[in-house]
């Protein structure tokens, strides 16, 4: 049983690579996202994202303060899945979100069977916000990279090396679309560079802009309905929304646009350096949500994999920077053991 979330997509998507990585090696692997486990909560979530999207200042302050919310869980869904887990036995309990570990300590507590085979992944160079104030001593950990050990240890995938000849910029802000990188396109082109972008409603798009790409993460996409496929990216295209990719419950479509990008610029989201680590695209950094996030910029920086954007555009040879980066994350990751092996 594999446990994420659907709100984060730095979450979700590792999340679905590794049931796909399990199910390719003759497993059989469940997938299951917190917000299932909510009573009435997808209006107010929506809303949240929408507000932090347009105020990143605001996501900021927001992300300092307690988020643990045991009352969103419907208590009735929670037995449901704890009667679950003890009728079915999976080999193991692997969750991406600490906002599963009461639930997952209870498990533990009640059915012996669990005892030492629930794992906790960690998509962060530090304990991200759901992992604050949390109880892991009967939880065995997997750091994929720390920083306090400045130690990049294991993958959840062979890393990426069929990458068409790169010569764009990929402009986001992670799941949320949170950050100031909007205000860096203007910069970026002036430098030389051909930009896509991923917008997050259709009325961010620049219809005057004949420069760019520009690619829309649906907003309307939700993962935790009971349909384990990557969120949909759609391309502008001929004055009107494509699919990107048609396949989505095999293909990652933002992972698949990555490979056509020398570089990616966003703020340092544990999903964004994952996909900068197991596609050895470099990071380029707008600015970072939270701690946890400006600990994934140190190391990411330390291991030469990124760097911030001020002193990226004041980089005389920016072009061979990115070269050495690019050739630093892929031998690091081809190097790396992959989770499921391990699990």
């Amino acid at each position: 049983m594999i446990l994420g979330s659907g709100i984060a997509l730095g979450v979700f998507v590792p999340a679905l690579s590794l049931k796909l990585q399990l199910e390719n090696e003759g497993h059989r692997a469940d997938l299951l996202c917190v917000e299932e486990l909510y009573s009435g909560k997808d209006d107010v979530m929506e809303e949240t994202r929408k507000s932090f999207h347009k105020d990143f200042r605001l996501a900021q302050l927001s992300y300092r303060l307690p988020t643990r919310n045991k009352a969103a869980v419907d208590p009735q869904v929670a037995e449901e899945f704890l009667k679950r887990m003890s009728d079915e036995l999976y080999d193991a309990a692997i969750t991406f979100s600490g906002f599963w570990a009461d639930l997952l300590n209870g498990l533990i507590g009640s059915c012996a069977h669990y005892n030492g085979k629930v794992f906790a992944i960690h998509m962060d160079a530090s304990r991200s916000l759901s992992w604050k104030g949390v109880d892991t001593s009967k939880i065995k950990e997997i750091w994929l990279y720390r920083l306090d050990n400045k130690n990049i240890s294991y993958t959840l995938e062979k890393a990426i090396t069929d990458k068409t000849q790169p010569d764009r910029i990929l402009v986001h802000g992670g799941g949320w679309g949170l950050g100031e990188y909007r205000e860096k396109i203007k910069i970026l082109n002036e430098l030389g560079y051909l930009l896509d972008i991923v917008i997050y409603q259709d009325d961010e798009l620049d219809e005057a802009d004949e420069i760019n790409s520009y690619y829309l993460l649906d907003p309307k996409w939700k993962p935790y309905h009971g349909e384990n496929e990557f969120p949909r990216l759609l391309k502008y295209q001929n004055d009107e929304w494509i699919d990107f990719v048609e396949d989505r419950k095999k293909i990652n479509p933002l992972r698949e646009l990555i490979k056509r990008n020398i570089a990616i610029l966003s703020k340092p989201g544990g999903g964004t350096i994952y996909d900068s680590l197991v596609t050895g695209t470099p990071l380029i950094f707008s600015d970072e949500l939270a701690t946890y996030e400006a600990d994934n910029r140190k190391l990411w920086e330390e291991k030469g994999f990124g760097i911030g954007f001020e002193d990226f555009i004041l980089k005389s040879e920016r072009d061979l920077l990115l070269k050495e980066m690019r050739d630093s994350l892929r031998d690091c990751a081809s190097a790396l053991p992959i989770v499921a092996e391990i699990l």
